[in-house]
């Protein structure tokens, strides 16, 4: 990505949702998009606290709420205020709202009406309603576990508790998603499904799967789908794939 393609991403955490623990995982995750301009870490005394360190080192703003009424969550409202108050500020590309909590679906739908680049980042007991309102969505328990630890190739690492299709019902799902989106293109540009498939099917990575790279996940699919290189010009070849006919 190039550096004037890098966005404003305002990173905006549910600390009564989401552990201290997930922080550098979560930046990390937020670079490939660009740079979070705003910082804020949102809860109760108790969850701020947790988080003091990570809130020093990192140089976030911590948003302490106190609960007016029993059965409130005051500090869901502070966010949600916050989103608005920046969507109107004009000053940032996108949001990543780091939360497990469905309450925030609503707040994703409005977001992205607005043109926003919507990353959603939680557990994997996170209701699908809210994944599927954001562009993107990504499993922090789930991404946490492989880091450094990518399966044997074709070696599956979800369980059966994770909402992601499982290993025999992905392909499905690409193709669906190929038909869905590309339905023109005999060939797809590789690149271009590798951006689509995390939209289209919420919380996808080839590391799920067992794969550390989208070619070798279909290099592995060989029987379903083929891959083939294609000179453009005097740039690097490109890969495309489609189902095999």
């Amino acid at each position: 990505m190039a550096v004037t393609d890098r966005k404003q991403i305002a990173l905006l955490i549910d600390a009564e949702n989401t552990s201290w623990r997930y922080i550098e995982l979560i930046l990390r995750e937020i670079s490939a998009y660009g740079f979070a301009t705003y910082k804020r870490v949102y809860g109760n005394i108790e969850a701020v606290q947790s988080w003091r360190d990570v809130i020093l080192k990192y140089a976030m703003t911590p948003i302490v709420q106190f609960n007016y009424t029993s059965g409130k969550n005051a500090s869901d409202s502070a966010l949600v205020i916050d989103a608005m108050d920046i969507l109107y500020a004009g000053n940032v590309d996108g949001f990543c709202l780091v939360t497990s909590d469905s309450d925030f679906t609503k707040l994703a739908i409005r977001l992205r009406e607005s043109g926003m680049l919507v990353i959603g980042m939680g557990e994997e007991k996170t209701p699908e309603p809210l994944m599927r309102a954001c562009e993107e969505f990504k499993y922090l328990d789930m991404l946490q576990k492989e880091q450094g630890d990518v399966k044997e190739e074709g070696e599956s690492g979800h369980d059966s508790e994770n909402i992601l299709p499982p290993r025999d019902k992905i392909e499905d799902e690409i193709t669906r998603v190929i038909n869905t989106v590309f339905p023109n293109e005999e060939w797809v540009r590789l690149a271009d499904l590798g951006n689509t498939l995390p939209k289209e099917i919420p919380g996808f990575n080839t590391k799920h799967y067992g794969f550390s790279k989208l070619k070798k996940m279909f290099e592995a699919f060989g029987s379903r789908f083929e891959i083939r290189e294609k000179s453009e010009g005097d740039s690097l070849p490109v890969l495309y794939v489609r189902e095999r006919q």
